[in-house]
């Protein structure tokens, strides 16, 4: 493989897919590395524009350290340099968080984006010192990772901002997880020419756009790749109306996919189109049957085409 290029700002645009996690044997004990790779090449022949494994999509909380390493090295290869990999090194204390850091660069990953420390809450002061600690121990950029639904807390953007103004080079990007346009715009009005700022809420990839966001990270991407990356493209392109169609034909699915506990309902979806990616995790559960039937529904038009 060639060299990997070093990623600025610049690079962190259009659709990233934060990968499920496929998993195998009996209470999903293992990684199924070829379905790893399968799903790899559906998405990156869909059309997205970058690939996220181990983020929330990914389950990466239930992997171990060589699970977390196997996953992004066949993602890595497989990827093979056409779009970038950021990949997820999340965990509750800022030195095992550094351990998975560098794990992920001897991958090859492009980059990594980590939340903050979750189950303990730090101070603002406790943020910096461990973004900072991953930036200094890292041979590769960083993006930050808000999602106060999962990990308790917001991370304010002024911290953010002093991460960038510390280091404009290595600090390029943020996913911030909400489904309040408002506070999206916030860190929009204070970080959108320090870094890409990137939405993580499905029914809000359009709607973000347009305020200014750079692009979005988005769960059903792994199941709809051509329709998630396409509402970008015709965004970009000013044909405004076919991405507000593009956007309504997503909605069914992106409210279905958070039945059950998610990503039960993409990895029920990945199977209905032929990418199967096994069940989830325990603890998670798998659908019910009147929630499964409900994600079939919701891309019903993708799976009589996969049969047709």
């Amino acid at each position: 493989m060639s060299k990997r290029k070093f990623l600025t700002k610049s690079n962190i645009n259009g659709i990233i897919v934060p990968m499920v996690t496929p998993f195998k044997g009996e209470e999903a004990s293992k990684i199924d590395l070829a379905a790893v790779a399968k799903l790899t090449d559906y998405l990156i022949d869909g059309g997205i524009h970058g690939l996220m494994p181990l983020g929330t999509s990914g389950e990466f909380a239930l992997l171990d350290r060589t699970e977390r390493r196997d996953v992004i090295s066949t993602v890595v290869e497989v990827a093979n340099h056409r779009v970038p990999v950021i990949a997820g090194v999340s965990s509750p204390g800022t030195r095992d968080a550094v351990n998975l850091a560098k794990d992920a660069n001897n991958a090859g990953a492009d980059a990594i984006i980590a939340t903050g420390p979750y189950y303990f809450k730090t101070s603002n002061e406790g943020l910096l010192s461990h973004f900072e600690t991953l930036e200094r121990e890292s041979d590769v950029p960083i993006m930050i990772y808000n999602i106060p639904g999962y990990a308790g807390y917001n991370i304010p953007a002024v911290v953010v901002k002093k991460l960038a103004s510390a280091h404009p080079e290595r600090v390029i990007g943020v996913k911030f997880t909400t489904s309040d346009l408002a506070e999206f715009l916030g860190y929009l009005r204070l970080l959108e020419n320090d870094m890409s700022i990137m939405i993580g809420a499905d029914a809000l990839i359009l709607p973000a756009l347009v305020l200014g966001a750079a692009g979005a990270v988005v769960g059903s991407a792994n199941v709809l790749p051509e329709i998630t990356s396409q509402i970008f493209e015709s965004y970009r392109q000013g044909k405004l109306e076919k991405a507000k169609n593009l956007q309504r034909k997503l909605d069914p699915f992106s409210q279905a996919m958070n039945l059950g506990t998610y990503p039960a309902g993409l990895k029920t979806a990945l199977k209905l189109i032929g990418i199967n990616c096994g069940p989830v995790r325990p603890p998670l559960m798998a659908l019910d049957r009147k929630a499964a039937s409900e994600v079939e529904k919701s891309i019903s038009w993708k799976v009589k085409n996969r049969k047709s």
